[in-house]
């Protein structure tokens, strides 16, 4: 790599970092390649993008937003407003491979059996609409699905008469939202040597042909490739405002669900 001074990036037009930012965030791209690119040295690359990363975190924080019923409501596609009219919200958790964390007590609360790996969690919540309206902060990848939503804070943001859509994962939180006159609609349990009925299955189908669109959400947010590669301890420590700010990023883009 050419011997650039680290004092070069000071000299970087503020498009120039914000682009630096972008690209490490959509492609990946190590802190030694953007140095190239950039003509600065990988540590000048490294400040600049945890810099703009920090700017941009804090500039949107208004734009991962909690409508209101009447708005969520007036921009519901007819499918949910005919099957679901009061749905608020659907949810479900993902998760980001890391590095094997140093202390013990770290891999305990990182490990996810589902994953097989050491990872972080989160949630992610949508609109009928398919606009994304809630990110949790991160968990260990040992949390349950129904741990992170019991303690995202999403809950407290719920009024009675809401209807919150979720997969199986969620089953234990059903109490907690009951308790607030809030409606939980996952897919039917299969029953110990049972085959679902007729009607099960319609209902199945009908849960998943709506709750898929927080999975396409969810897909966007991975579409960037920070978050696809083994996370290592110093992006461990800013991972929330990346996820964030992926999170914006993909409510940028097109519809999800396309009205004719």
């Amino acid at each position: 790599l050419p011997q650039v001074r680290g004092e070069r990036y000071l000299d970087l037009a503020a498009g120039s970092k914000l682009l630096l930012c972008l690209m490490k965030m959509k492609h990946g791209l190590t802190f030694s390649a953007l140095g190239v690119l950039f003509g600065i040295h990988r540590t000048s690359a490294s400040r600049i993008f945890y810099a703009i990363l920090d700017v941009l975190y804090v500039s949107t924080q208004e734009w991962i937003k909690w409508f209101s019923r009447d708005v969520v409501q007036a921009t519901m596609p007819p499918s949910f407003r005919l099957n679901y009219p009061n749905c608020r919200v659907i949810v479900d958790c993902s998760e980001v491979r890391i590095e094997k964390p140093g202390k013990v007590a770290h891999r305990v609360n990182c490990w996810s059996n589902y994953k097989s790996d050491f990872t972080l969690k989160f949630l992610v919540g949508i609109t009928p609409s398919g606009y994304i309206t809630y990110i949790s902060e991160v968990f260990g990848g040992r949390s349950s699905d129904t741990y992170i939503l019991a303690n995202s804070g999403l809950i407290s943001l719920l009024e009675p008469g809401d209807m919150v859509m979720a997969d199986k994962g969620f089953p234990h939180v059903k109490c907690d939202l009951e308790s607030k006159d809030v409606t939980l609609v996952m897919p039917p349990f299969a029953k110990a040597n049972q085959q679902f009925t007729k009607a099960e299955m319609q209902e199945t189908y009908k849960v998943a042909s709506h709750r898929i669109h927080v999975e396409r959400c969810i897909q966007r947010i991975k579409s960037f490739a920070i978050l696809n590669e083994r996370l290592t301890p110093e992006h461990k420590c800013h991972i929330d405002k990346i996820v964030h700010v992926c999170s914006v990023l993909a409510n940028l883009q097109g519809p999800v669900i396309k009205t004719v």
